[in-house]
């Protein structure tokens, strides 16, 4: 169908619309233009075209191999197919909103340019036409949508569909990948503050949030960049939730990268993406996951798993040679001779960790190729990785438990003195005050039994009065 015959059987249908008989015809108010009133037609399904700047399709579409196809023509033949095949791929919810519409039909309708470019309800049209194909549904079926207003912007179509896509039906919500590129065109293409876009999409946490947000995408990018090959960006669309994963992320690559410079945070990234690569990815097990765990414990609890443990350790485990002559020259590196950043050995295992950690979870189940040239099936390496990274966690975890431990007495302490100065502020207070007469008894008798209290913590810690002064 040509963009000439498309215009022609929308402003048809809308000229049936309002020259039908009297009564109440179906009308939508979406959130646009102060509830402009619009007017719902039924369409053929041949009609509309899908949107290929849908939210929804932006990280799959980004990754596809013929994704400048479908920018340059996207409303070809070929593009439109990519954009039905990514559209399917994309819905969490395919089977059931394909059942639905069988028994139920088409309950709200979707919206639609005068020029035939669905809005929203993409998903729909694939399913309803594939129902056709597939003899389910009869060959007239049509597609309720509401038709925008001919003077439309770019800028309303991206703010209704994002508004359009936060409400549920047998909607399928957006992955958080689709959601950040949302907000990213949001801010960029339609040129809105992150304060209307937080009020727009009713984010919690407002503008700072929506903020943080713009800036797990450019960390995502980072991310994916740092493996070889670079990944995906579709890799990151998960069945679950991962925004707190993502923004505790940022939190502490800031941290490191503000600490040490900029890019100093790619290790921590690295060792991340190997336990997430390996299914590893709640925030709670995480949380521990700091500092070079993965040299220091977990390359050394693979070695100690088995054969594929101990050939993947030796294969990814980099040990960088001293200068030549540097052990036949003594006190050579009090002359100033570098013998090498010992750091950037253990970087480069953790990368090559996580190089064949993530290939074989890229792979069908086959075989993977390790430094060196020797192989392991995939399954090995997901195992053997997937038990040494939860062997460490656990060592973190018991570590960072005995370290609050030991600190707790001190800290504990610490408080109780922040009291004790209140108190004092507090006595300043009131010590001159008549009223106040009653209470010293109460006071001096609380101060006497805080005095043993402390007498006492000094002598089980083995301190005596004199030391502890001192």
């Amino acid at each position: 169908m040509t963009d000439a015959s498309r215009v022609q059987q929308i402003t048809a249908a809308l000229t049936a619309y309002h020259g039908g008989p009297p009564g109440v015809r179906p009308t939508l108010s979406p959130p646009i233009r102060g509830g402009a009133v619009l007017e719902v037609v039924e369409l053929p399904l041949n009609v509309p075209v899908l949107n290929p700047d849908s939210f929804r399709i932006a990280p799959r579409l980004a990754d596809h191999p013929d994704r400048e196809l479908v920018e340059r023509d996207p409303f070809s033949r070929r593009a439109q197919t990519i954009v039905s095949d990514l559209v399917r791929a994309s819905h969490r919810q395919v089977e059931a909103l394909k059942e639905s519409l069988v028994d139920e039909g088409q309950d709200t309708p979707g919206v639609i340019t005068r020029k035939g470019k669905l809005v929203n309800a993409n998903t729909r049209c694939v399913l309803l036409r594939e129902l056709v194909d597939e003899g389910r549904l009869p060959a007239h079926t049509t597609i309720k949508v509401a038709v925008l207003p001919v003077d439309i912007t770019t800028s309303e179509e991206l703010q209704l569909e994002s508004v359009l896509q936060k409400q549920r039906e047998y909607k399928d919500e957006y992955n958080l990948v689709s959601e950040l590129m949302m907000i990213e065109k949001l801010h960029e293409g339609a040129q809105m503050s992150d304060a209307q876009i937080a009020k727009s999409l009713r984010v919690t946490g407002g503008p700072s949030r929506v903020r943080a947000l713009r800036r797990v995408l450019l960390l995502m990018e980072r991310t994916r960049m740092l493996p070889s090959p670079p990944l995906p960006l579709s890799y990151f669309v998960s069945e679950r939730d991962q925004t707190q994963n993502w923004l505790e992320l940022l939190k502490e690559v800031d941290r490191i990268d503000s600490e040490s410079g900029r890019g100093a945070g790619d290790a921590h990234i690295m060792r991340w993406l190997t336990a997430v690569a390996v299914g590893l990815d709640s925030v709670h097990k995480l949380r521990p996951a700091q500092g070079a765990w993965i040299e220091e414990l977990a390359v050394g609890v693979l070695a100690e798993s088995g054969a594929a443990g101990s050939a993947l350790a030796s294969a990814v485990t980099v040990e960088l040679a001293a200068p030549e002559g540097a052990d036949t020259l003594p006190g050579l590196d009090l002359l100033g001779e570098d013998l090498g950043d010992p750091k950037s050995g253990d970087e480069q295992t953790v990368r090559q960790l996580m190089n064949v950690t993530l290939a074989a979870s890229l792979s069908d189940g086959g075989s993977v190729e390790l430094p060196g040239g020797s192989t392991l099936s995939a399954s090995d390496v997901l195992e053997s990785v997937e038990a040494a990274v939860k062997g460490s966690l656990a060592t973190l975890k018991r570590r960072q438990t005995d370290a609050n431990a030991l600190n707790r007495p001190t800290a504990s302490l610490a408080k109780a003195q922040q009291y004790l100065s209140d108190a004092l502020d507090a006595l300043e207070d009131v010590i001159d005050l008549a009223e106040f007469e009653p209470y010293r008894q109460a006071l001096a008798a609380a101060a006497e039994q805080a005095t043993e209290t402390l007498e006492l913590i000094l002598s089980t810690a083995g301190v005596d009065d004199d030391a502890a002064v001192s």
